[in-house]
């Protein structure tokens, strides 16, 4: 449980809000597994990356705990049902399907790296 409470309004609009977070956490998620997977690539210790995130401006527990498994095509949907654009989202949705091709489904969506990796 989080530790503040919003009014959010409508019946549902909990779950939307809880939608749009996910999708934010996982193309977070995304984003970082590719920037750890650089850091490799150039010799760069990807400890060392996640130490200087978690002191940086884009601090965020998730980084160092991985998150919730999640699915974001739920978020997907919910935004081509409002005619919202979401590009960054839907190509981190396509990072999370390879990793489920590779049999990840049942773990948290730091997985994604796993995907990455696979298409090197």
């Amino acid at each position: 449980m989080g530790k503040s409470s919003f009014y959010l309004g409508d019946v549902g609009n909990g779950a939307a809000m809880k939608l749009v977070v996910n999708m934010i956490m996982g193309s977070m998620m995304a984003s970082f597994s590719e920037g750890l997977l650089l850091s490799e690539k150039v010799g760069l210790d990807p400890n060392v990356l996640v130490e200087v995130v978690s002191h940086g401006a884009i601090s965020a527990p998730m980084y160092k705990l991985k998150g919730p498994s999640m699915d974001m095509r739920l978020a997907l949907g919910l935004a081509e049902s409002v005619s919202q654009s979401t590009p960054v989202a839907a190509a981190a949705n396509e990072l999370y399907k390879v990793a489920k091709s590779h049999g990840l489904s049942d773990e948290d969506f730091s997985a994604v790296i796993e995907a990455l990796k696979s298409k090197q």
